[in-house]
């Protein structure tokens, strides 16, 4: 049968965040439809990927070619909303039945665009993670950023976007200005309060695009692990984020990649994102252009209108002046004790015979 899934790279392509979601997207479909899944057309984007996703520079000819062969279907924003709204196979599984794709031999079934976010890919959060460390460069460098870094230590990863980001003049416009480079200060401010809680039982793991001289004050007073000197770092620095204890995310897609494939706490600054008179935030607001943002929004503030009390969130808002709740220190510190093999069976480690009714464990260095 020729079914193919493209992912369908929009002009010269974006960033890897970005073009992960529609890729996550085609790789439901083709799973649902029996049919094969091609990777973006790499070959446009200025950034190179084809490199790092063993396709070739002139796949964008060949998957032009073919969407001019075959019956295109395609699937967008409007389609997702009409069939659900809620995740991507329930909304994909109704679209095929209505469309009748089981039944037929020869499509190709084109998505693309970043709606949705990563809410709707969840069932696909282990292709993403396992299509970012099979991709050409990133075990290799993880094996070299882990002789790095020190096991035992907190470990929280910073992501400071500067590059090709233009910061705003003002804290209130942080809101409405997209590709907004967060201030260094804040940065700044938030490491110092690590600092003063965890003293010298943390390193910070600096993702950055930045230049040396941008990132002194950062370098020069924590104790920071670096990964720019690592070539082809792309999906690397993206994964070893996911993996850090905490995550400090700057305003962009590639940090929401980091946050969505861990597991960890991360923060996320406050003037970036839109109040809800709830008593809560959200990165869009509810005037978003996007349809099924609006419906996830709503949906998210009907649930937290509905706690009976305020539970913990794993995204917090960090203002400027950079203070971390305490409960999300703590979390951080608990994901670290989690990672030692000595209290780990199935690693060579250890576990109590008995504890003690109404106790709790002890953190392993506490």
């Amino acid at each position: 049968m020729l079914r193919f899934c493209i992912p369908r790279v929009r002009k010269r392509g974006y960033g890897l965040g970005n073009e992960l979601v529609p890729w996550a997207r085609a790789f439901i479909a083709a799973e649902l439809l029996d049919a094969r899944l091609l990777p973006p057309a790499f070959g446009l984007n200025r950034r190179g990927y084809w490199r790092h996703f063993h396709t070739l520079p002139d796949d964008w000819i060949y998957q032009r070619v073919m969407q001019k062969v075959l019956p295109v279907v395609e699937f967008k924003e409007n389609d997702f909303v009409a069939h659900g709204g809620v995740d991507a196979v329930s909304a994909l599984t109704r679209f095929i039945e209505a469309r009748g794709l089981k039944g037929r031999s020869g499509f190709a079934f084109v998505t693309e665009g970043l709606w949705g976010g990563y809410a709707h890919i969840a069932p696909a959060r282990d292709f993403v993670h396992s299509t970012l460390y099979r991709s050409r460069f990133a075990a290799r460098n993880l094996l070299r950023l882990h002789q790095r870094l020190d096991p035992g230590r907190i470990r929280v990863g910073m992501h400071v976007r500067l590059g090709d980001f233009v910061a705003p003049t003002a804290l209130d416009a942080y809101r409405r200005t997209a590709n907004a480079s967060l201030p260094i200060d804040w940065y700044c401010n938030v490491a110092e309060q690590l600092q003063r809680s965890f003293a010298d039982d943390w390193q910070l793991l600096l993702v950055s695009d930045g230049t040396q001289e941008q990132l002194q004050p950062l370098l020069r007073r924590y104790p920071c692990v670096i990964t720019a000197d690592i070539p082809d770092g792309d999906c690397s620095d993206a994964l070893a984020l996911a993996g850090a204890d905490l995550i400090v995310c700057s305003a962009s897609s590639y940090s929401s990649l980091a946050a969505f494939l861990s597991e960890s706490p991360y923060i996320w600054f406050a003037d970036n994102l839109h109040e809800h008179a709830e008593g809560c935030y959200s990165i869009h607001g509810t005037q978003s252009n996007s349809a099924s943002q609006q419906q996830r929004i709503a949906q998210a503030l009907d649930y937290f209108h509905s706690l009976p009390e305020l539970s913990r969130a794993r995204g917090i808002a960090v203002g400027a002046d950079g203070e971390i709740p305490q409960p999300v220190l703590e979390w951080a510190a608990l994901r670290r004790d989690q990672r030692r093999w000595q209290l780990d069976l199935v690693r060579g480690g250890v576990s109590p015979m008995t504890v003690p009714p109404g106790s709790r464990l002890r953190a392993l260095g506490n």
